[in-house]
């Protein structure tokens, strides 16, 4: 490999928000996208609880999902993820990304973008 090429892809931070419970499921499916950092958390939004009875909605709780991806990958990845909200979340969740601009460390890089040739290459 070419020592002054350590970046072979910039990478994101996919944010995924659904309904609470669905964390875990949703987590999964983006491990198939080589997300090696991934966590998950219970978030409770903002809103009047008459706004979201107007709505239909019937908490106003959510798993939010943060997932560092390559970013060559993001445009697969939301296709993937709309099909899944309109299938399995009934047409609830949202996703975006963040740029992110550096990572410290080869390792830490490494891991990140599941490349494991930049791991290797540290321990010898």
């Amino acid at each position: 490999m070419d020592k002054g090429n350590l970046a072979p892809s910039r990478l994101v931070l996919l944010v995924t928000i659904v309904n609470k419970g669905k964390g875990t499921f949703f987590a999964d499916f983006l491990k198939t996208f080589e997300a090696n950092l991934q966590m998950c958390f219970v978030a409770e939004g903002t809103a009047r609880s008459d706004w979201i009875e107007f709505l239909g909605l019937k908490d106003n709780r959510r798993s939010v999902i943060l997932s560092v991806v390559k970013a060559d990958r993001v445009d697969s990845i939301l296709t993937a993820l709309d099909e899944r909200f309109h299938t399995i979340n009934s047409g609830t969740g949202i996703a975006f990304t963040v740029p992110l601009s550096s990572v410290i460390g080869r390792l830490t890089y490494g891991f990140l973008s599941n490349e494991p040739r930049l791991i290797e290459e540290e321990r010898e």
